[in-house]
């Protein structure tokens, strides 16, 4: 009975093993793998290689039939992503085929890792052969990486830019006394942290930290003009250097400026006093100082109650415009606002000057005339009061 079981099992195997040689056999053999410059066929030899290298995989592959659409792939094993495949091609019986593929390592890695290299030839037909590469991977010895800038992608000219910059040791040793400088080199703006000592591996228990966080801060100029801006982040010490970029768009005040007036045309007569408004409102994040400058032509005069204006965050404020004009005519005035040494935006005013009040000069000579009337009133008056009356003359009567 016994034996029985036994004979089963080989004759099982025997057939496993016989069709695997077929299958192989049907479609063809590989005859050679290189990777990164070292013959690796057989898969004994331990290929070195580093961390976030891009290897060079040249295989060679003998047909045995004619076969359409044949590729040949390789992968590194539980690395997703990390894989390249040929373009499908026809194999002719007999002939022997070299392609050559790049495969990327992971970057992310312990100090020292294994990996499984695997390479596949296989038709659309189902046929394929297989090789398993071992691939010794290291990280190199001093390398800084920067892991993740957090920061926002507009910002306004005159504001501060928070940039949160995570970096990380990934070398074999220990990355002492780590800067990072942040900069806009198009702007002259840069801010420099100190990052410290970065350890190879992470030991929360020791306080030994392989990564480190800390905020920068640039300060965009008021007068930045508008645009697109290359950030540059490097990370260093006296072993190495990396440099990584962002992009920010620099926005004027105007983007959190909004500027209201009810009525921009007034009719008026010339020496009169009007009233024009504007509400400022500083939709922005911080507080913001707005400063009027008048744009008048001759003739005219225009004041603001506040040349200057400090709006808080999220708030409004509204100037009063008194303008006078000397002579008769159409006028156009404009207000400019400045904030951070720049222009925030430009508002302009309708002034239709015509002749000249009489409402003001009509009350004056009113008054002129009841004070005349008062006078002569009050001289009839007194004249009347101070007037002696006549005493009347008695005549007799007379007798001849």
């Amino acid at each position: 009975m016994a034996y029985t079981k036994q004979l089963v099992i080989l004759v099982a195997a025997l057939l496993l093993a016989v069709f695997a040689v077929s299958s192989v056999a049907a479609l063809g053999t590989i005859s050679s793998v290189e990777v990164n410059g070292v013959e690796a066929v057989s898969g004994t030899v331990n290929v070195g290689a580093f961390a976030g290298d891009t290897l060079p995989v040249k295989v060679i592959f003998t047909a045995n039939s004619d076969t359409t659409d044949v590729r040949i792939k390789a992968w590194v094993s539980g690395s997703s992503g990390y894989s390249a495949v040929t373009e499908r091609f026809d194999v002719l019986s007999s002939s022997t085929y070299s392609r050559t593929l790049s495969v990327l390592l992971p970057s992310n890695i312990d100090p020292s890792e294994s990996f499984d290299l695997n390479i596949v030839v296989e038709a659309k037909n189902g046929d394929s052969v297989e090789k398993t590469i071992n691939i010794a991977a290291q990280r190199r010895s001093y390398v800084i990486g920067v892991l993740d800038v957090t920061m926002d992608n507009t910002v306004s000219a005159g504001s501060n830019l928070p940039l949160d910059i995570v970096i990380k040791n990934a070398g074999r040793h220990t990355a002492e006394d780590t800067f990072v400088k942040a900069s806009i080199p198009a702007l002259g703006v840069e801010a420099k942290g100190y990052f410290g000592d970065l350890y190879a591996v992470d030991n929360t228990g020791d306080d030994q930290s392989d990564a480190a966080e800390r905020r920068l801060v640039l300060k965009i100029p008021g007068s930045a003009p508008i645009g697109i801006y290359t950030i540059e982040i490097d990370a260093y010490n006296g072993d190495s250097e990396t440099t990584t970029t962002r992009k920010v768009a620099v926005v004027g005040a105007s983007e959190d400026t909004a500027v209201v007036s009810p009525t921009t045309s007034k009719t008026f007569a010339s020496g009169e006093e009007t009233d024009y408004s504007l509400t400022l409102v500083n939709s922005g994040n911080k507080i913001r100082v707005y400063e009027l400058v008048m744009d008048t032509p001759t003739g005219l005069t225009v004041n603001a109650d506040q040349s200057v204006v400090a709006i808080p965050a999220g708030s409004s404020k509204t100037v009063q415009l008194k303008a006078v004009a000397s002579n008769t005519g159409k006028y156009t005035f404009g207000v400019n606002i400045h904030s951070d040494g720049s222009l925030v935006k430009a508002i302009s005013y309708t002034a239709d000057v015509q002749g000249r009040s009489i409402g003001g000069n009509a009350t004056v000579l009113l008054t002129v005339i009841l004070a005349i009337i008062f006078v002569v009133l009050l001289v009839v008056l007194i004249v009347l009061l101070t007037r002696k009356p006549k005493k009347s003359e008695e005549f007799g009567e007379s007798y001849y």
